[in-house]
């Protein structure tokens, strides 16, 4: 079976960079969009073309050009967002169909997210939505503080009793899992979660782990 051809957008973000590689790594004959805008951007620049050494096509593109846009899609089946066939959208983290409860200001990110289904859906577009809860980098190593991804020396500030669990998932795996579900028939218009049954945690737990 021929694999589908990929189009990355957002492809030099923090988590774009890895699908980038993932897809490049399963085989896809995968694109980059390139955006006009990128000017000078000495680190991004270098980063696309460390992918076209690796086999990827960089497609140059902008969000002010709708046909550039349009032509990009074009060239292949299944387009994924980071910041045609298949859409699977820039979310990755919690499911936004589950979060109505949600205190603002997480609030406004959740109802902005639906917004962007409900015209997919309206729109008849075949897609994929990932549900890949928290990120490890960012939520482990703070150990659940917002805004620092390195422990503090001084103090931790408890979520509620720290006994409420998440889920916490490696970013490349998150991009691996998210490259499979491409020629999966099964994920098509569907939502898939990421929780591996070890990486559900409570904050009190992480914790007694960054004692040792």
């Amino acid at each position: 079976m021929e694999k589908s051809k990929v189009l990355i957008v957002g492809g030099t973000g923090y988590l774009g960079k890895r699908l980038v590689k993932a897809s490049l790594g399963l085989g896809h004959e995968t694109y980059v969009l390139q955006r006009k805008e990128i000017g000078v951007d000495i680190e991004k620049v270098q980063m696309l073309l460390s992918f076209k050494e690796e086999g990827a096509h960089l497609v140059e593109a902008s969000f002010d050009d709708q046909q550039s846009l349009v032509d990009a899609v074009k060239l292949v089946d299944v387009v994924i967002c980071a910041i045609s066939g298949r859409f699977l959208p820039s979310e990755f983290g919690t499911d936004p169909s589950r979060m109505g409860n949600a205190m603002e200001p997480g609030r406004i990110t959740f109802d902005d997210k639906m917004v962007v289904r409900k015209a997919i859906e309206e729109a008849g577009i075949p897609h994929t939505y990932i549900s890949a809860n928290c990120f490890a980098a960012y939520f482990l190593g703070g150990l659940c503080q917002p805004g620092h991804i390195i422990p503090s020396r001084d103090h931790v500030s408890l979520l509620g009793d720290a006994n409420q669990k998440a889920i916490y998932v490696d970013e490349d795996d998150i991009s691996v899992y998210t490259i499979h579900t491409i020629d999966d028939p099964r994920t098509l218009n569907k939502t898939i979660y990421i929780r591996p049954p070890k990486n559900i945690l409570s904050q009190e737990k992480l914790l007694r782990f960054g004692r040792i």
